[in-house]
């Protein structure tokens, strides 16, 4: 430990390395830590001190770096040395760009005056020098964020291998090996990594098509640099800079406002507000939540309006959107409902094969068999208990919804997230954004008596003071403080949303912007400030007159006006547009208030009373395309809609209303004390909950994480950066529309290319479609492996000969798992299928009735077996029972009554695969080098016979229940009509 003095305070230092061969010194200093301002008094100090050549401070890591030349007295004048050359006051606290949250407390830039942050950071507003910012981007690094590295060709791989039937099909081979069958070892190993390859293809493919959603942001920065305006890389801005703003720029730090002339920032995809939020120099309380913090600006938003001057105080990782990529690192994707239920039906398909496998074992060596016969019945049953084609007909299933999603404008990331889709329950949708457009819209016009109806307006410019509709539109249009630009005919407006509606609104209403701003030149604008919420503007009128123009907030627009177009206000008439504008408020409109006066020649600043009411205009930020449509849709298929929004909630419940939802709306307080709760009381709490409001990213995860906690299947729908951590967290995550960030792409599972929200519902039906097919595959694959090993099994218990060789059962598992299990896999959908609510989540692959089928089924299909190993042995009984599996595809299609309106382009696929599988099957019975393989003698017309009737059986027994089930309903009915005639009137 080494000690030395900073102000006559002890300040501890540790030797962390020191090499006297090199002559250089490694200190670690606590204070230092993210404390550049002490790290450069260090430099400066230690700089003056005999022998010492160069000294570096590194605030990140809290270390000093000296190197020294030789025979330097260092270590004692560390020790003795006071720091008396830079004794100018106390040391401030730790200070440094914006942190990481796990880096300690964040600094409170908008708590501090403009002077206390140039100060902390040693700034100027005429801007670092170059040197001193090449100094620092050397100690903070470049101004970049680290992404998710995708997954690695040996990852994708790896996790195609790691699975539990695909170990113990390798444990075969090892097995087979040590048989002295080096053919069937090989034929597993090729029937591994044929799946194997499969898998690793598609999952490549999906992220090679990720790579190409990804958006590219030319990163440039107007900069102050030794009080000279330089172009800089937005990668070499370090904390300091004074970066020069104007609309338009998309921010590529965390800044604090030094100077703000009209200055908005949309920061929507951030914090979900939808309306530009203004900003100024002027400090706020500590304690501000992120929203409200009007002296900031962050990276990843966007100047909307004016322009002004912001000194960088967090870079790269230490910014607020950083903060939020720290949430979504924090929170793992959860595994799949699909990837929950394989891994069940691995497990349980594993545990089976190794039971019987030991079990065949037991009862070869009580017959006294030999090793290698006992270790090639246990391979055999190994191979008949683990289907196959498992991994190909799941792949196939979902693949196939993928290309169909992918059609309609959906990447999805994640494969088995095609199938999670299926059982969602509920949908959180972010607002702005999602549900709606985020572009203001005026909406309504109305001067006091009603709302007037705005496509029959006819303005009259050359009597813009005397009709109120066109002064209406005219003072909208004169008092924002909006960039507009001609692009061809294309009128092209940068501003806030809600300015550049009202301006929109008078150019489409007839009105020439530039000949009215001609007319009535601006001569003085003020802007809202923190108790004004209004904006006033001085215009010269026609005629060397002088008029004030006001639009903002009705209560204060109101308190002072005198009167209106028809008179004096007294208090009735002030009550009565009080009413009006709560009625605009609650119809969820943004609701400003317009006015008016002369003023008398050139005296001094606009008076704030003596003005005319002119009237309200009510602006809607407009819901998307289908939005409502979807929500009604997902109520009909069984799903709730929740919104989650920055707004204010009486906002956000309008738009709910909207939508059609109904149920309580909270805010974020209200939400922690729900959370509070557990039992009956939580999951009433957020069965109820409809809308949450002015929420944080932090928020949004909870309530996902706490709604799936409940036992809910979520889908997030979102399109910002503050929706990143609960796409994550969501069992699916959806990233809505082209202009949806990097980061929600980055982190979704699905990514659709429109805002159409009707695209959701149209991918739960695609996920519905692969569960139904996937469940009648299982019927099928595991109704066929359980002929199988009962056959084999049984006569391993009696003491038989081997019915059949490992070679074989892998043969009629790679016919029968493979090409009708595919096109089970891929039947047609119900048309209907979002007319009925989801599965229940917990609902496994294979429900109880399912499994009394397939137990019923593999017995029935092992008896076939054994009765052609009774008739002709194992060459009839290897004919029958793949020809008796092949029949039982058509037992395990959708009931005739679900398939009646299928379109009939998918009714081909099965019978071509069959037939495809059976001409297979015959070429092996046939064929010469097939049968050499595979141990097989040559045809005889018993052979032929087998296989007609095993793959026709199947076919009158599944008629059999249906044909059954009519006599019971007949007789039924006959029954109650005879009931019926009999009772008494």
């Amino acid at each position: 430990m080494v000690v030395f003095l900073m102000d006559g305070q002890c300040a501890p230092a540790r030797v962390v390395r020191h090499s006297t061969a090199a002559r250089r010194l490694r200190l670690e200093v606590p204070d230092l830590r993210w404390n550049a301002f002490l790290g450069r008094r260090l430099e400066r100090t230690f700089a003056t001190w005999p022998g010492v050549v160069d000294v570096s401070a590194e605030p990140r890591t809290g270390r000093l770096l000296v190197r020294y030349a030789p025979q330097a007295p260092l270590l004692a004048r560390l020790r003795q040395e006071p720091d008396t050359q830079t004794a100018q006051g106390p040391t401030p606290r730790k200070a440094g760009p914006v942190q990481h949250a796990r880096r300690g407390q964040q600094e409170p830039w908008h708590a501090m005056t403009v002077d206390a942050v140039l100060a902390r950071l040693d700034g100027t507003e005429q801007g670092l020098t170059t040197e001193e910012a090449a100094r620092r981007l050397k100690r903070f690094g470049p101004n970049v964020m680290q992404e998710e590295a995708p997954r690695s060709r040996l990852a994708m791989m790896g996790s195609q291998l790691a699975t539990v039937p695909t170990m113990l099909l390798l444990g075969s081979a090892g097995a087979s090996v040590l048989a002295g069958d080096g053919l069937e070892a090989t034929a597993i190993l090729t029937v591994v990594g044929l799946n194997a390859g499969i898998g690793y293809r598609i999952e490549r493919r999906n992220q090679e098509l990720l790579a190409s959603w990804q958006k590219l942001e030319a990163g440039a920065a107007q900069v102050l640099r030794g009080g000279v305006l330089l172009t800089v890389p937005a990668a070499e801005l370090v904390p300091g800079d004074v970066v020069l703003l104007r609309a338009g720029d998309v921010l590529p730090a965390d800044m604090r406002v030094l100077e703000a002339h009209r200055l908005c920032a949309d920061e929507a995809p951030l914090t979900g507000e939808s309306e530009p939020q203004p900003k100024q120099a002027a400090p706020v309380d500590a304690r501000a939540p992120l929203a409200e913090r009007t002296p900031l600006l962050f990276a990843g938003t966007a100047v909307a309006s004016g322009r002004g001057r912001a000194l960088v105080v967090a870079t790269g990782a230490d910014t607020e959107m950083a903060r939020v990529r720290e949430l979504v690192a924090q929170e793992s994707a959860p595994s799949t409902p699909l990837t929950r239920k394989m891994g069940q039906l691995d497990r349980r398909v594993a545990a089976a094969s190794v039971g019987a496998a030991t079990l065949s074992a037991l009862a070869g060596l009580a017959h006294g068999r030999s090793g290698p016969q006992v270790l090639r019945g246990a391979v055999a049953l190994g191979v008949a208990a683990l289907p196959e084609g498992l991994p190909l007909v799941a792949t196939a299933a979902l693949l196939r919804a993928m290309q169909r999603l992918h059609a309609r404008g959906m990447v999805v990331r994640r494969v088995v997230a095609a199938e999670a889709l299926g059982g969602v329950t509920i949908i959180c949708a972010d607002k702005t954004g999602t549900l709606t457009r985020n572009e203001m819209r005026l909406e309504v016009l109305d001067l006091g008596e009603g709302p007037l109806e705005l496509s029959s307006l006819r303005p009259r410019p050359q009597a813009v003071l005397e009709d109120p509709p066109t002064l209406a539109l005219a003072l909208g249009l004169l008092n924002s403080d909006v960039d507009i630009h001609h692009r061809g005919t294309t009128l092209e407006v940068s501003g806030s949303s809600t300015e550049k509606a009202l301006v929109a609104a008078a150019h489409a209403a007839g009105l020439d912007g530039a000949a009215l701003r001609r007319a009535f030149p601006r001569r003085h604008l003020r802007e809202r400030s923190e108790a004004i919420h209004y904006v006033l503007s001085v215009h010269h009128a026609p005629g060397d007159g002088t008029v004030a123009f006001i639009k903002g907030a009705p209560e204060q627009v109101l308190a002072i006006c005198e009167r209106d177009s028809k008179g004096p206000l007294d208090a009735q008439q002030r009550k009565r547009l009080a009413r009006r504008n709560d009625a605009l408020a609650a119809d969820g409109l943004r609701v400003l208030a317009l006015a008016w006066r002369r003023l008398d020649g050139d005296a001094g600043p606009a008076p704030t009373e003596g003005y005319t009411f002119i009237g309200f205009v009510g602006l809607r930020d407009p819901l998307r395309e289908g939005a409502a449509e979807s929500v009604r849709q997902a109520r009909g298929a069984g799903i709730r809609t929740v919104v989650l929004t920055g707004d204010q909630p009486r906002t956000a419940e309008a738009v709910a209303r909207q939508v059609g939802l109904e149920g309580d709306t909270l805010t974020p307080h209200e939400l922690a004390e729900l959370l509070e709760l557990s039992g009956e009381a939580l999951s009433d709490g957020l069965a109820r909950t409809a809308v949450l409001a002015r929420v944080t990213p932090e928020d949004k995860r909870k309530l996902v994480k706490a709604l799936r906690a409940q036992g809910a299947i979520v889908a997030m729908a979102g399109d910002g950066i503050n929706d990143a951590p609960a796409l994550r967290a969501a069992d699916v995550g959806v990233a809505v529309g082209v202009r949806s960030s990097d980061m929600a792409r980055a982190v979704a599972d699905v990514v659709m290319a429109s805002e159409d929200l009707r695209s959701i519902m149209s991918a739960v039906g695609e996920g519905r479609i692969v569960q139904d097919n996937l469940r009648r595959a299982l019927r099928f694959l595991f109704a066929t492996n359980l002929s199988e090993m009962t056959l084999v099994l049984g006569a391993s218990l009696l003491g038989l000969r081997e019915p059949l060789s490992p070679l074989q059962l892998l043969w009629i598992n790679l016919l029968t798992d493979t090409l009708p299990g595919i096109a089970l896999a891929l039947e047609p959908g119900d048309p209907a299928i979002l007319d009925r609510p989801p599965a229940p989540p917990g609902m496994p692959l294979l429900t109880r009735p399912a499994v009394r089928r397939v137990a019923r089924d593999g017995a029935l299909m092992a008896g076939v077996g054994a009765l052609g190993m009774a008739l002709g042995g194992p060459p009839l009984a290897f004919g029958t029972l793949t020809a008796v599996q092949l029949g039982y595809s058509a037992v395990c299609r959708a009931p005739r009554e679900a398939r009646r309106h299928i379109p009939t382009d998918g009714e081909w696929r099965i019978y071509t695969f069959v037939g495809g599988a059976t001409a297979l099957h015959v070429a092996a019975l046939t064929l010469p080098p097939l049968r050499r393989v595979l141990r097989l003698p040559a045809p005889t017309p018993l052979t032929f016979g087998g296989l007609a009737a095993g793959l026709l059986l199947p076919a009158l027994v599944g008629a059999t229940p249906a044909w059954g089930a009519q006599v019971v309903r007949r007789a039924r009915r006959v029954t109650d009509t005879t009931s019926s005639l009999e009772t008494p009137s």
